[in-house]
C-alpha cells in the first residue's frame, strides 16, 4: 500500500506521485503530439501497451460495500506511479493508462478520451431503478438480434406443437414443418430441417404480427406486405411446390430442377377457391439448328415462359366450353357489346417462380444491396434488354447494333439463337396480356394478378424489369389494353442457392393432363411426336373456334391463310407490342430481337402429309 504522504491529490481527478527529484521549479517536457491514427477505436490500455511495453498493473485497493465497489489500480510508467479508479477493475485500469498518458504525450481530445468498457457503470449504482432499466434495455436489444423466429415462438407459446415430414424428392423443399397453434396450422419448407421449421415459425410470428423487421430468411428485405397478403403468396408458393412434388413422387430422374414455375387461378380471393393452372420446370432454349417451321416445336423452354403456355391452352379449354353452349362453367362471359369474351367478376391469376425472372430483374449482388431502395439507379446497366444465348445460362444486354429480325439462312449456318430474357418477355405480359395474339381476337386482354417469388427477389429490380423502366415512356395503347401493375411477393420459406448443372429437359404439366410432358430442351420436343403446347396445337385450336363463338375482331368474315397473317390481323394487339418496343427504344434500353420471319408463315390448316417438313 503506498504511503499517503508520497501522494498529491487532485481536487479534479485521480492522485499521482509527485516527481522523483522533488525540484517542482523545472519545467514539464514538451508533451509530444499523439497521431490521431493510433488511438482510433483503441482504449488508453492499449495505446500505452503499444509505447511502453511490459508495463505491470497492480490493484491497489478496493474500497466500498461489496454491492457496490470502488477499485483502485496504478501503473508505474517512467519511474512514476499513476493510479485510476472505477466501479470495475478493468474500468480504474483504463483511468490509470489515460493519465500516464497525459503525462508524455498530447492526445488530440485529451479532455475526453473515450474507450470501450461494456456497460457504463463508473458511477452506478448497482441497487438503483436506473441501472435495473439500463441493464433491461441492454438484454432487449441484444434479444432481437440474437434470438431466432423458433426461440421467439417457444418463448411465447412453450406448448407449441412441431411436426417434421418428408416432402418429396425435391432437394430445395425436402423437409416439411407444421406448426400448430390451437387450431391453426402453419407450414414451412425448406432444403434442411433447420430452415423448414425457421419457415413455419416466421409464418407464425408473421400472423401473430410480431415485428421481425420484415426479414426473409435468406436477410433480403422485404417491402411491408398485409399478413393476408403474405399468407396468400405462401399458399401460392406452397401449392406449386406441393403439385411438382406429387406428380414426380414416381420419376426421381426428372424430379431435377433449377427453375420451378406455376401459375394459380384465384377466386375472389378465397384461400380454400385455388385451382393449380400450370407446374413447370426448365432453364434452357432449343438448339437453333433445331428450330421449326411449321410450329412443331418449342423455342423458350424457361420455366415461367412454358408455365404461360399452358396458361393458353387453359383459356382455350374454357372458349371450346363456350363453344359447347356450356358458358356457366366456362370462366369466360359475353363482352357488353356482344363481341367478343372477357373473365367474370373475381377471377385472378398469379405467377410463381422459385427464384427472379432472368434479365433485369435478377442483376444485382444479393449480399451486397440488401436495400429496398436501388441506390444505383443510373447505371447504364440498368433496365437494359437482354438475351438469352444458345447453348448458354444467363442473359447478356441487347447491343445497340443488333440487327431486330434474325434470319433464317443465318441461324443454320451457325449465328447463336437469340431468345429475349424472361423480365423482357413478363414486361411485355404486362402491356399486352399473356393471352397472346390468336386469342386476342377472341378474349379481352389477361394480365397478372401478383407475381410469387421463392427467391433473389429485390423489390426494387424486380419493379424496375417487369414494368417500371417503361412507365414513363409508355404511350398511344389502344383500350382495353393498359400497363399492369402486378403485385410482388416473396415467400416465407425462400429457397437457398444449391449449385448444379441444370438439366436439358423441361417438365410441363397443365390442369387436365394426367401425365407431365417431358420435352427434350435441345430439340423443344419431347421424345415422340410434339408438344401440346407448340405453336402448330395452339393453332389448330384457334382455328377449330373461328365461326363457332364470337369474336371482337370478326375474323370469321375474313379468314387468315397463315399463322402469321392470323396474328397481324389483331390490330389493337400489334399496335400496343409496336408502342411496347418505341417504349424502350425511347428509354434507351434497346431493340427487341425477334425469331426470324420464317417460323410463322406456315398455313393455318395443313395436310396430314406435311408432319415431315421439320
Amino acid at each position: 500500500m503506498a504511503n499517503d504522504c508520497d501522494k498529491v491529490t487532485s481536487p479534479t481527478g485521480p492522485t499521482k506521485r509527485a516527481a522523483t527529484n522533488g525540484d517542482k521549479s523545472l519545467p514539464e517536457p514538451k508533451k509530444k503530439k499523439l497521431d490521431p491514427s493510433i488511438i482510433k477505436d483503441k482504449n488508453p490500455v492499449s495505446i500505452l501497451n503499444e509505447l511502453r511495453l511490459g508495463l505491470k498493473y497492480n490493484l491497489i485497493e478496493q474500497t466500498g460495500p461489496l454491492h457496490a465497489p470502488l477499485f483502485k489500480v496504478g501503473v508505474e510508467v517512467d519511474g512514476q506511479t499513476y493510479y485510476g479508479e472505477g466501479r470495475s477493475k478493468k474500468v480504474a485500469k483504463c483511468k490509470a493508462a489515460e493519465e500516464a498518458l497525459k503525462s508524455f504525450i498530447q492526445l488530440p481530445t485529451n479532455a475526453n478520451m473515450t474507450y470501450t468498457t461494456g456497460a457504463d457503470v463508473t458511477n452506478m449504482d448497482f441497487t438503483s431503478d436506473a441501472f435495473e432499466a439500463v441493464q433491461k434495455k441492454h438484454s432487449a436489444s441484444k434479444n432481437v438480434i440474437v434470438k431466432g423466429p423458433v426461440m421467439l415462438l417457444n418463448e411465447l407459446y412453450p406448448n407449441v406443437k412441431y411436426e417434421c415430414a418428408e416432402n418429396g424428392g425435391c432437394a430445395y423443399t425436402r423437409f416439411k414443418y407444421t406448426i400448430t397453434l390451437g387450431v391453426e396450422k402453419f407450414i414451412g419448407t425448406g432444403s434442411s430441417k433447420k430452415r423448414a421449421k425457421t419457415a413455419a415459425a416466421t409464418a407464425a410470428l408473421a400472423k401473430l404480427n410480431f415485428n421481425l423487421k420484415d426479414l426473409s430468411l435468406d436477410g433480403s428485405k422485404k417491402s411491408s406486405v398485409l399478413v393476408e397478403e403474405q399468407e396468400r403468396a405462401d399458399y401460392i408458393g406452397r401449392l406449386i411446390q406441393d403439385k411438382f412434388a406429387s406428380l414426380m413422387a414416381e420419376d426421381p430422374l426428372h424430379a431435377k430442377r433449377k427453375v420451378l414455375a406455376g401459375i394459380v387461378m384465384t377466386r375472389n380471393g378465397n384461400l380454400s377457391d385455388f385451382e393449380v393452372i400450370s407446374v413447370t420446370t426448365g432453364t434452357k432454349c432449343i438448339s437453333g439448328g433445331h428450330i421449326s417451321m411449321i410450329g412443331y416445336s418449342l423455342n423458350d423452354m424457361h420455366a415461367e415462359i412454358v408455365s404461360r403456355r399452358c396458361l393458353i391452352s387453359y383459356l382455350y379449354d374454357q372458349l371450346d366450353l363456350v363453344a359447347n353452349s356450356q358458358e356457366e362453367t366456362s370462366i369466360f362471359t359475353l363482352r357488353e357489346d356482344g363481341k367478343g369474351y372477357k373473365l367474370k367478376e373475381g377471377l385472378e391469376f398469379h405467377l410463381y417462380i422459385n427464384t427472379a425472372p432472368c434479365g433485369d430483374a435478377r442483376i444485382f449482388s444479393p449480399h451486397e444491396e440488401c436495400e429496398a431502395v436501388d441506390k444505383h439507379p443510373n447505371r447504364s446497366s440498368r433496365g437494359l434488354l437482354r438475351t438469352k444465348v444458345e447453348s448458354g445460362e444467363g442473359t447478356i444486354p441487347v447491343k445497340i447494333n443488333t440487327s431486330l429480325i434474325q434470319t433464317w439462312d443465318g441461324i443454320l449456318q451457325g449465328e447463336r439463337l437469340l431468345t429475349m430474357s424472361c423480365s423482357d418477355k413478363i414486361c411485355r405480359w404486362n402491356i399486352v396480356g399473356v393471352q397472346g395474339a390468336l386469342l386476342s381476337h377472341f378474349i379481352e386482354p389477361i394480365y397478372l394478378k401478383s407475381i410469387v417469388l421463392g427467391s433473389l427477389m429485390r423489390e426494387s429490380h424486380l419493379y424496375r424489369a417487369i414494368y417500371g423502366r417503361i412507365e414513363n415512356t409508355i404511350q398511344g395503347l389502344p383500350p382495353p389494353f393498359r400497363l399492369n401493375r402486378p403485385s410482388m411477393y416473396l415467400l416465407t420459406s425462400s429457397e437457398t442457392r444449391m449449385p448444379c448443372k441444370a438439366p436439358s429437359f423441361s417438365v410441363i404439366w397443365c390442369t387436365g393432363l394426367p401425365q407431365p410432358e417431358i420435352i427434350n430442351t435441345n430439340v423443344g420436343k419431347p421424345e415422340k411426336g410434339r408438344s401440346k403446347f407448340c405453336k402448330y396445337e395452339l393453332m389448330e385450336r384457334f382455328v377449330r373456334l373461328i365461326g363457332n363463338i364470337s369474336s371482337i375482331t370478326e375474323i370469321e368474315k375474313n379468314t387468315p391463310g397463315s399463322y402469321s397473317e392470323a396474328k397481324e390481323a389483331v390490330h389493337s394487339y400489334k399496335t400496343a407490342k409496336d408502342s411496347l418496343y418505341k417504349a424502350f427504344v425511347k428509354a434507351g434500353l434497346g431493340n427487341w430481337i425477334s425469331k426470324p420471319l420464317e417460323q410463322d408463315t406456315f398455313d393455318l390448316i395443313l395436310k396430314s402429309d406435311d408432319t415431315n417438313l421439320n
